[in-house]
């Protein structure tokens, strides 16, 4: 709880907070930590940030469509657990699928030219398409144990808030009200101003005057650009 609170008055200096990624590193011994969040269909790394023996490095928006990770993800098991599975709320370590000479003889770490890990990931809401994860490295010695496992699980409710507090310091997820919400996630589902209504028991200009005020709060255009902005943010 102490290392909850730290994280929720955290100075807002990186996509996660560095603080967070420190405390992290603290509360669980480990090499590395990282928050990753990729975009697969455009083939974008939104953001890159580590911690790694006390050195920080942050990369957001990297465009790489040749790099092999888009090829090979997929068909890495810790990576594709979720999306095989739809269980998004269980952390994942690579130990749970490989032995360590199996891990190193997947393609994954071979055309990745990874060393073999141990590693723990969690992974965190975020729009369809896109991965948003915390990964927690070992380089070398013994695996993580059940309780580094517990005490991931019991954090990552934690750390999804402190992220989207985060958001909401820099003025990046716009705060909506729970029927602007609505109209905002069938509008997203293609849903015209006529269904929307219909399905919300409200008039079609209440609907129209629902998607001008989004528009406004949200500098978007379009029903897809606000969707975009906002549901990602959305658990």
């Amino acid at each position: 709880m102490t290392f909850v609170e730290e994280g929720r008055r955290a100075q807002p200096d990186g996509v996660m907070p560095w603080a967070v990624l420190d405390g992290l590193s603290r509360l669980i011994p480990c090499d590395s930590v990282g928050f990753v969040e990729v975009d697969a269909p455009q083939k974008v790394f939104l953001t890159d940030q580590w911690v790694q023996v006390g050195e920080r490095e942050l990369e957001q928006n990297v465009g790489d469509a040749d790099n092999p990770y888009w090829v090979l993800w997929r068909d890495f098991l810790p990576c594709g657990y979720a999306d095989r599975t739809g269980d998004t709320r269980s952390i994942v370590m690579y130990s749970d699928f490989y032995t360590q000479p199996q891990l190193a003889a997947t393609p994954y770490v071979i055309d990745m030219r990874s060393r073999p890990v141990h590693r723990m990931l969690v992974r965190l809401a975020t729009a369809p398409g896109r991965k948003r994860c915390i990964l927690i490295d070992r380089f070398d010695g013994a695996d993580f144990t059940e309780r580094d496992r517990m005490v991931l699980q019991l954090l990552r409710p934690h750390l999804y808030e402190i992220y989207l507090d985060v958001q909401r310091k820099r003025g990046g997820v716009p705060q909506l009200s729970r029927r602007e919400l609505d109209v905002l996630l069938l509008a997203a589902q293609g849903q015209s101003n006529a269904s929307i209504a219909d399905e919300l028991f409200i008039a079609v200009s209440t609907v129209r005057k629902h998607l001008k005020h989004l528009f406004d709060r949200t500098g978007a255009r379009s029903r897809a650009a606000a969707a975009a902005l906002v549901l990602p943010h959305v658990r």
